[in-house]
């Protein structure tokens, strides 16, 4: 049985994640990494450590750095460097993919007023890419 290892399981898309997956509690212990929760540069920093152990990588990244060119922001500049990081090692050869993601139905975005995907449906485009035979290296998806 295939084990992952999911960050950000306390709420939103990360909890539906763990509810639909057999997780374990450390990155060591996985065969595939969802690196879900955003934390200034953390997930970065968890990307190169998963890919040191050679583990099967899924990182959520958004679709906000590309959105707001003229407002900068932190989160925007976090997600474009693990957009960075991404692509260079999936060059390297590492099984990693970014998930861009517009706005999807959270508590995080309660408040935002615009259209947004339902959450499930981001579960089911992470499990295509967990079924696909071949590395995708990264997906954009707006509603």
């Amino acid at each position: 049985m295939v084990k992952y290892f999911i960050t950000g399981v306390r709420r939103g898309l990360g909890l539906a994640l763990k509810q639909k997956y057999n997780t374990v509690d450390r990155l060591e212990d996985c065969d595939i990494f969802i690196n879900c929760k955003h934390e200034k540069y953390q997930q970065v920093d968890l990307l190169y450590k998963a890919a040191e152990q050679d583990k099967r990588i899924i990182n959520i990244g958004s679709n906000s750095p590309d959105q707001d060119k003229g407002n900068p922001h932190p989160y925007q500049v976090e997600k474009s460097a693990l957009d960075k990081a991404n692509h260079q090692l999936f060059y390297q050869g590492v099984a990693t993919t970014i998930v861009r993601f517009g706005y999807f139905d959270s508590p995080r975005v309660s408040d935002v007023d615009c259209k947004k995907m339902s959450i499930e449906y981001c579960v089911e485009v992470i499990d295509w890419i967990i079924q696909q035979k071949h590395r995708v290296k990264d997906i954009t998806i707006v509603p």
